[in-house]
């Protein structure tokens, strides 16, 4: 009775709608969210791919898990944590995103959010990736890396950007310089766009050792052919 009665007081509200929520988004507001259809495992767009993004650059992930489509109202959310000073939506994207993960069987040794330059971390005072990745751990139960991993070269803001120029601008971005030999990793990051970023971090961490890199992303932004520009 006692624990019955804490759990409504303590029940939290839903980021959206702001009902009770037993974690993170309600049923019905995460319901609104639309997933990608079909989605390819190896460049998470959705089934049929027109330009597969494999076939345009060096890919080193493995497995991308990026279930829900980057448009409103999740670009909203993705907004607030990146842009807002929203973090704690850091932990409702990572509870929506844990279950795709297990569902997937992924299975990963330890995460690794995709780091920020010191100097736009600095501006934003904190790692939109690292929000999601610190709940991600706790859930799936295994560490977040962070020692030893850092972007080095500071990159222009990649929105707006096409794959072209992404690629350019994170080429050689990232250094690893801790032993990750036979680990497998889970790359995490808010949205996956072209795949440069993590493509350029998985080069890297596959040149520490790492066994394989799969990419655990809340979002995915379709192709240009489906109304979006990548």
């Amino acid at each position: 009775m006692v624990y019955g009665l804490l759990g409504r007081l303590f029940t939290e509200a839903c980021p959206s709608c702001g009902c009770a929520s037993a974690a993170g988004f309600c049923a019905a507001c995460a319901g609104e969210l639309r997933r990608v259809a079909d989605a390819c495992a190896g460049c998470g767009l959705g089934r049929p791919v027109a330009v597969c993004p494999r076939s345009q650059m060096r890919w080193d992930v493995d497995q991308v898990v990026a279930p829900f489509t980057y448009e409103p109202p999740l670009d909203h959310y993705v907004h607030a944590l990146k842009y807002r000073g929203a973090r704690s939506m850091g932990r409702a994207l990572a509870l929506l995103l844990a279950p795709e993960v297990r569902a997937a069987r992924v299975r990963v040794d330890a995460l690794v959010a995709v780091p920020l330059h010191r100097t736009r971390l600095y501006e934003r005072g904190y790692n939109q990736a690292q929000e999601i990745a610190r709940t991600l751990s706790r859930v799936l139960g295994v560490p977040a890396l962070e020692r030893g991993i850092e972007r080095y070269a500071a990159t222009p803001a990649q929105a707006g950007q096409g794959a072209r120029e992404r690629k350019a601008h994170v080429a050689r971005a990232f250094r690893v310089a801790r032993d990750l030999r036979g680990r497998r990793i889970g790359i995490v990051d808010d949205v996956v766009t072209t795949g440069a970023t993590i493509n350029a971090l998985a080069a890297e961490l596959k040149a520490a050792g790492a066994a394989s890199c799969f990419a655990l992303a809340v979002a995915r932004t379709p192709e240009p052919a489906q109304g979006r520009n990548v």
